[in-house]
């Protein structure tokens, strides 16, 4: 049998090691673990405080939601009485609308009247006075209602000026003033006799602005 192979013997270092290594100054890099470590923290710890403010906001707005939702559904039998009567209302109230504007854009029978009477010379005598509820077309597919009024009657002298005179009157008057423009197309008088006689029949048309 061959003869097992020695083990070579550890080689020493060539001179002994006399440092002491306790007291050898510590030369390795800054250690910064501690520092990544402080990071996260910190932002768990934030997340953490914002979570926490989140959910009490929002059990807060849930609160408020509930308390709010019962507020409604206690109120809602009153909201829908209350709804109804309006409703009712407005339906009842629709006639009374409608006599309001209608006698709003007209002037009162018994005020024309009494502005006629007021300016009224000796000279003329009224036949009939026809007071007219007529629609204006405006332009621009735009209506309105208005009033006509037409006098007939009388001129028992042949002062022709008197009977001017009287229009002048009555556009001056308080209860025409503010609804007679003065144009031509809205004041027409109309003469018909004999002026050798002294006495004339006339025509005259006034036709109202409409009410603003």
């Amino acid at each position: 049998m061959l003869a097992r192979k020695k083990k070579p013997e550890p080689v020493l270092n060539w001179h002994p090691n006399f440092r002491v290594v306790d007291s050898l100054p510590d030369i390795k890099q800054v250690r910064t673990g501690f520092i990544v470590n402080f990071i996260a923290i910190t932002f768990a710890l934030v997340a953490l405080g914002w979570m926490l403010v989140t959910e009490v906001e929002i059990h807060k707005v849930n609160t408020d939601i509930d308390h709010y939702s019962a507020q409604v559904d206690a109120l809602k039998p009153a909201n829908s009485k209350d709804l109804a009567s309006s409703a009712k209302f407005v339906n009842t109230s629709k006639p009374l609308q409608f006599a309001a504007k209608f006698f709003s854009e007209k002037l009162s029978p018994l005020d024309i009247w009494s502005s006629l009477l007021d300016a009224r010379p000796d000279d003329i005598l009224f036949d009939t006075v026809d007071i007219q509820s007529i629609e204006l077309d405006l332009g621009a597919n735009k209506k309105a209602r208005t009033q006509r009024i037409v006098i007939s009657g009388t001129l028992t002298s042949n002062n022709l000026l008197s009977l001017n005179d009287f229009v002048n009157k009555i556009q001056a008057g308080p209860v025409f003033k503010a609804r007679i423009t003065g144009d031509l197309k809205d004041r027409r008088i109309e003469t018909k006799g004999d002026q050798a006689a002294g006495i004339f029949t006339f025509i005259v048309t006034l036709t109202l602005k409409p009410p603003v």
